[in-house]
């Protein structure tokens, strides 16, 4: 009897333990499934802005300033934004000045303000000179990096600069960008922040008041038919898909608008 009593127990331990093994792979497919569906659905955002950015006639056309456009795929809900790289502070070619008047823009002021200054400098200048208040070869090898000495690759290279936090970057990843080419700033789509650092490092220019009419609709947005404003043009589209209880997924594509019929644009980098 002793022995019949601790077989029937050793298989409801194999039993237990074969349904809560049965159970681990149901929620792992699950939670399988949940990401590739919100991944196929981030992915369907950016064809959604892609064929906003290229439909034809009046009125049509999808807005290029970071205004927030939202859609459903599969019963999920898409935030996408597309922004005018051109309308952003091109940290390959950025001064000093510039680069004041941006971090002022986000509240940096005194010591910190400084520091993350020159050493943006420092990073992206090609000498091994450090400013007063940066970073060269010395502060970054104890700290198994080096700096680049030449335009930054990304953004998110920002992280690695002396002064940059991830709060930091995050505040300026909208206003900034290392995708703009050779083209020279462009204000009329871009943000107040940009314009600010970019123009007079004011708050309160012209150009920053009427860009804020603009976005906030006080004032007729900017035409969009102009056949100019989409040649060779660098845009980032972001498409963000969200599930009911918090999954998400986010793709960012930049790509370059042609203006022509073939090819309609060409694709600068994704993730």
């Amino acid at each position: 009897m002793v022995a019949v009593i601790a077989g029937i127990g050793a298989m409801a331990v194999i039993a237990a333990t074969l349904v809560q093994g049965t159970a681990s792979r149901i929620d792992t497919a699950g939670a399988e499934a949940d990401a590739a569906r919100v991944s196929a659905a981030a992915d369907a955002g950016v064809q959604i802005a892609l064929q906003g950015l290229l439909a034809e006639g009046a009125g049509k056309k999808w807005a290029i300033d970071g205004r927030v456009e939202r859609r459903s795929f599969d019963g999920l809900t898409l935030e996408i934004t597309v922004q005018d790289e051109r309308g952003k502070v091109p940290l390959g070619s950025i001064d000093r000045e510039n680069i004041v008047w941006l971090l002022e823009g986000v509240g940096l002021q005194g010591e910190r303000l400084e520091v993350a200054a020159d050493s943006l400098q420092d990073w992206i200048d090609q000498d091994d000179d450090a400013l007063p208040r940066g970073g060269e070869m010395d502060y970054y090898l104890p700290r198994g990096t080096l700096p680049r000495n030449d335009a930054l690759r990304s953004v998110e290279e920002l992280a690695d600069v002396r002064g940059f936090t991830p709060d930091l970057v995050a505040r300026l990843k909208d206003a900034v960008t290392t995708d703009a080419g050779s083209d020279a700033f462009e204000a009329r789509f871009a943000s107040p922040l940009a314009i600010r650092a970019m123009v007079d490092g004011r708050d309160d220019s012209p150009q920053i008041l009427e860009r804020k009419r603009e976005i906030n609709g006080q004032r007729v947005a900017i035409a969009l038919d102009d056949p100019d404003i989409w040649k060779n043009r660098p845009v980032t589209i972001l498409a963000t898909a969200r599930m009911a209880d918090g999954a998400n997924a986010t793709r960012r594509m930049v790509v370059e608008l042609t203006g022509l019929q073939r090819p309609r644009y060409i694709v600068r980098w994704t993730n």
